[in-house]
């Protein structure tokens, strides 16, 4: 804490050792983690087998934790390189878990399960089956659905519901409505522990059906995209807005690993020998992201920062006295000493391989349109509110306010009209090809994409909240293999994903095409924007791709070709030490 007038500085210290029983593989796009995390399961399965105890509910299983489109994928990547050595459950809905029996999954070497389930929605809005099967079986407190607003981090509290007055302290009079979010985000936690602690205390026969995953232990919990439950920003949950990720499923996934749970013993998911995360994505986005990595693969918790930890009381509605006034300035030495942290985790816990250097050449094509008068003068306007009447803007200029303009741009006929002339000149060359797109869903560019191809008459594919697990994964594998029969090739053979439903997909067998639609621009952090369009790249410039991959750009200018905020953006983007950064790709 600065003493202010002093000159010097008072800095407490405390640390504690702990053993590491985890990490993280962040290996480069396309560098086999998947494969990798197969093998380190087949070398130690006959160790688990010998420990599992369906008694005890000590399963021999590794659960593998995925975003909803990877379940099948993961599967088949099992088939592909063991040859159904490992016996694998997938456990895509409430309902397939009420197929199996305590003993299959215990004796199971594979368990593999989408992150959100627990706010897997039933037939009516607020149904969730998973947690009414869980209250149900542990004869427990009734759950309900996951807060969607609130702070955008919702941490959980690990079951200590504390209500506040809400005519408390003056720094809440007058904020019942903030104070009423804390409320709902505090008990939503504390429903989930106190079903869980139940649910430890109960006893199921070997032939029972149904029990929730909580109740077992497991030899080991993989987290494949484990960034994505990390803690998240108000522009993040707005990215999350049309993917199969949603902010409802990210509290819930966040939730069901146990990121704020202070005690390792009590998460929700129990690994006996390590809890590993899997990720292409920098690992050093924020020391709040660091310090929930090492939070949850290490075993342990951490506090990190004082920062962080307010945040975390102030979520619970425990910081009812806790004045944001009087927390202390940060010290330099403090600021030095939580980066040093943060890379010395990263440095023990996480690896990072980079693999073979690919056979196959990546070309990027860039398509410039005008926009028409008519969107000018819209982007004109939306530009205004700042007192800026030009074109040749950056995103910096408009700060806060660049959404307007960027939601002209990403939704104007111009780029619509580019979309359809470069699927065309495709088909031209190669009329049974797969093309994906790719497209921004933070400022209306996944809409206007998807607006466009319904109104074309095209036949395209697309995910959507709207489709279960299981769908979108039978949707998604239609372009993750090759056409085998006259079925597959009167399938579609365009793919519409946002940019943050990129992530782990493995496309490189049948696609080699992938169009983006607008550029990823989520703010001023340019590496997270970048390392976002690499994922997506990576979908099919990765390993086992035989075919050169082609990256189509569409770029909209002023009226009269004036430089506008997609050329400012993608330059931004694609820049070399940008693109290092994005894809830690360092010598």
């Amino acid at each position: 804490h600065t003493l202010n007038g002093i000159g010097w500085c008072l800095i407490g210290k405390a640390s504690k050792m702990t053993p590491l029983k985890g990490g993280v593989l962040g290996d480069a796009i396309g560098s086999g983690k998947t494969v990798v995390t197969i093998a380190l399961i087949l070398s130690g399965i006959e160790e688990a087998r010998a420990k599992r105890s369906v008694k005890d509910g000590k399963s021999s299983a590794t659960l593998i934790v995925v975003p909803p489109g990877l379940v099948r994928q993961w599967d088949d990547e099992r088939k592909k390189f063991t040859k159904n050595k490992l016996k694998s459950i997938i456990l895509d809905s409430t309902q397939s878990l009420q197929r199996y029996t305590v003993k299959e999954i215990c004796e199971a070497d594979m368990v593999i399960v989408p992150a959100g389930i627990i706010e897997e929605k039933g037939k009516k809005t607020k149904d969730r089956p998973y947690t009414e099967l869980l209250t149900k079986k542990a004869n427990g407190i009734n759950i309900p659905p996951a807060p969607s607003n609130g702070h955008a981090e919702a941490p959980t509290i690990e079951g200590n519901w504390v209500r506040n007055m809400q005519s408390g302290p003056s720094i809440y009079v007058g904020n019942t409505s903030e104070q009423k979010h804390r409320d709902e985000q505090a008990y939503y936690g504390h429903a989930y522990a106190e079903n869980i602690k139940k649910l430890r205390t109960k006893s199921f026969g070997p032939n029972e059906r149904g029990v929730p995953l909580e109740y077992f232990s497991w030899d080991r919990v993989i987290v494949d995209e484990c960034h994505e439950c990390l803690v998240s920003t108000k522009r993040q949950d707005q990215v999350s807005k049309d993917t199969d990720f949603k902010v409802q499923a990210r509290r819930g996934a966040r939730e069901f690993l146990g990121v704020g749970c202070t005690d390792a013993s009590s998460r929700p998911l129990l690994a006996r020998t390590a809890f590993w995360g899997l990720t292409g994505t920098p690992l050093l986005e924020t020391e709040a992201r660091v310090t929930e990595l090492a939070n949850l693969m290490g075993g342990t918790y951490l506090t990190g920062s004082a920062h962080h930890w307010r945040k975390e009381e102030r979520e619970s509605g425990r910081d009812i006295f806790l004045n944001q006034q009087e927390e202390g300035s940060k010290s330099r030495e403090y600021r030095c000493a939580i980066q040093e942290s943060c890379h010395a985790y990263v440095r023990e816990a996480c690896q990072r391989n980079r693999g073979e250097q690919l056979a196959v050449k990546l070309e990027r094509k860039q398509t410039f349109v005008n926009m028409s008068e008519s969107d000018g003068a819209k982007f004109l306007k939306a530009i205004k509110a700042v007192n800026l009447e030009s074109y040749s803007i950056r995103p910096d200029h408009l700060g806060e306010k660049a959404g307007d303009a960027l939601t002209v741009t990403a939704s104007s006929a111009a780029r619509r009209d580019a979309l359809f002339e470069i699927i065309d000149s495709i088909q031209k060359d190669e009329p049974h090809t797969k093309i994906i797109i790719f497209a921004n869903a933070v400022y209306g560019g996944h809409e206007s994409a998807l607006s466009a191809l319904k109104s074309s008459g095209r036949k395209f594919c697309h995910v959507d909240d709207s489709h279960s697990v299981l769908e979108q994964n039978e949707i998604i594998s239609w372009f993750r293999h090759t056409d085998a029969t006259e079925e597959d090739k009167a399938r579609p053979r365009i793919l519409l994903l946002s940019f943050n439903q990129a992530a782990g997909h493995n496309l490189q067998e049948a696609c080699h095409h992938v169009i983006m639609y607008d550029p990823m621009y989520s703010g001023s952090d340019a590496v997270a924007d970048a390392s976002v369009e690499e994922q997506a790249l990576g979908r099919v410039m990765r390993q086992g791709q035989r075919e050169d991959v082609t990256c189509y750009r569409i770029l909209v200018k002023g009226p009269n070709g004036e430089k506008c905020l997609d050329d400012c953006i993608v330059e931004r983007n694609l820049d070399e030490d940008v693109l290092r950064a994005a894809t830690s790709n360092f010598d």
